[in-house]
């Protein structure tokens, strides 16, 4: 009587080729995840619960300021921030106290003071100082009297 000897089952290795696959997918994953909580908190403004409660101090206030129709333009020129400032009329709006700051939204660069200066006609302008080009945001609080107007526009700086 002649043995044959078995031969292995070709399909075999099958199962633990799979099983190393999804040991490499599993610690893929958790790489990502600890990277994600590690990077971003997942808050997009500080302290949100006391920002929602206020929201609508926040609705009268913006109504207060569309009840003002002072229409407020924004430009960057030759390394200058300038407002033009129009009231419901259209005719320039001149005695505004203007305070305000540059910051950048795609970083956590601290937030660049800008004076603005009346140079007349409704216009003002503020040195500019950014520190790299693309985009910025010109945050301003405008007061004239007992009127409030807050401006946030974002502009394009190219160096």
């Amino acid at each position: 009587m002649t043995m044959i000897a078995e031969q292995p089952r070709k399909s075999a290795w099958i199962p633990w080729v799979f099983v190393g696959c999804m040991l490499v997918v599993i610690a893929v994953n958790a790489v990502m995840v600890t990277y994600a909580l590690k990077s971003f908190s997942g808050l997009a403004v500080d302290k949100p619960y006391e920002r929602g409660v206020n929201y609508n101090a926040v609705l009268a206030a913006q109504k207060g300021q569309d009840a003002l129709g002072w229409r407020v333009s924004v430009n960057v020129e030759g390394g200058q921030v300038v407002l033009r400032l129009q009231d419901r009329d259209g005719q320039p709006l001149n005695g505004a106290g203007i305070t305000g700051r540059l910051e950048r939204p795609v970083s956590n660069e601290a937030a660049l003071p800008l004076s603005f200066t009346n140079m007349g006609g409704g216009r003002y302008v503020a040195q500019m100082h950014a520190t790299h080009p693309g985009q910025w945001d010109v945050k301003a609080a405008i007061r004239r009297g007992e009127d409030h107007y807050l401006l946030v526009h974002r502009v394009m700086v190219a160096k």
